[in-house]
């Protein structure tokens, strides 16, 4: 079940997602895509962190939500996180969704939305035996945690633009000395 209600943000939720995307800041550093990811009990324990290291591990089992919960469910000793929220800075894929909803997550929070490889549009579809115990909240901070993703794109983007010029002015060169 998908809540859009912006008022139901607490204090809290907001101190966490903040130090999610200083998680995600780390990504950023080590120029992964910008996602950062917090467990949380309902007593307020950290018990899970993780951002995305895809490209450091070469597989897609390095997204921030997959590492969170590994190292959650290492430190209670259980695969059950049905007293805990989940704080991510990007709305989760089809593959983090699967492991929150599996692992039972009370909650999931979420800031940006990702019109590609978002759930939004698909959790409607799942059994409803899988969205019987998670609630999902987005928008917290959809601001920050978007302006974070779109400079690193831009940063792409831009990098792309400046190989291509050189391979152009490369190319160009090599053609004149042909004729």
């Amino acid at each position: 079940m998908i809540n859009t209600q912006q008022n139901s943000f607490t204090p809290d939720d907001h101190r966490y997602m903040t130090m999610a995307r200083q998680l995600a800041a780390r990504s950023l550093r080590n120029e992964e895509v910008p996602v950062g990811a917090l467990i949380v009990s309902d007593e307020g324990s950290i018990i899970g962190r993780g951002y995305n290291q895809i490209e450091k591990k070469q597989s897609q089992l390095g997204h921030a939500e997959i590492q969170a919960i590994h190292q959650a469910t290492k430190k209670i000793n259980g695969w059950r996180l049905d007293v805990h929220t989940l704080y991510v800075t990007l709305e989760p894929c089809m593959m983090c969704l699967g492991a929150c909803l599996l692992s039972r997550i009370k909650r999931i929070v979420y800031g940006a939305p990702s019109n590609l490889f978002g759930i939004s549009s698909s959790i409607d579809l799942m059994p409803p035996v899988y969205r019987s115990h998670t609630i999902i909240f987005q928008g917290l901070q959809q601001d920050e945690c978007g302006d974070m993703l779109k400079h690193f794109f831009s940063k792409i983007r831009s990098k792309k633009e400046t190989a291509r010029e050189q391979e152009c002015a490369i190319h160009q060169h090599h053609e004149r000395k042909l004729t």
